[in-house]
């Protein structure tokens, strides 16, 4: 955990708790959390679909802990109507908008929103060395994603409501 905090380890001289403790908060990498859009709210028109993000994370200290974090997904007005004309197009109805929301929030929630991720459990130490995160999940509420689009078009396209 050390190496994770500080991106180095301690010297062979820390051997006490208060030696090791001390050269931790004097080394350890400040992270500063940015201000993403969803924080600061939308200005522009489309949806926000809260999304929860989960991934089992693993290191070099030969640890791994599952992480969870939410963060709110936004789908821009003009990408939103592209999605509905697409899915009247094809002959859809809301269900098939509601898909092509989901599938946009599979593919591009990870690199568009910062859910702030929190270790939650015990950490499993192990003796193998691998590094990166597998297990990557996103959930959502495909009944909020619904319920968005569907006050979406009554209060920005009615002419678009009509035909789904």
């Amino acid at each position: 955990m050390i190496l994770k905090f500080t991106g180095k380890l301690p010297p062979v001289e820390c051997e006490l708790f208060d030696q090791l403790k001390d050269w931790v908060e004097f080394n350890c990498v400040k992270r500063i959390r940015k201000t993403t859009a969803s924080a600061q709210g939308h200005d522009e028109p489309g949806i926000s679909i809260e999304v929860d993000f989960s991934e089992q994370e693993y290191g070099r200290a030969n640890y791994s802990v599952e992480r969870s974090g939410t963060d709110t997904y936004h789908v821009p007005a003009d990408e939103l109507v592209e999605m509905i004309r697409d899915a009247i197009a094809d002959g859809g109805a809301i269900s098939a908008v509601v898909d092509a929301v989901a599938k946009h929030i599979d593919d591009d929630a990870w690199d568009e929103c910062d859910p702030n991720l929190d270790d939650y459990g015990d950490y499993e130490y192990t003796e193998h060395d691998s590094d990166g995160a597998d297990n990557s999940e996103t959930k959502y509420s495909r009944s909020a994603i619904r319920e968005a689009v569907l006050r979406f078009v009554q209060e920005r396209h009615p002419e678009l409501a009509a035909e789904l």
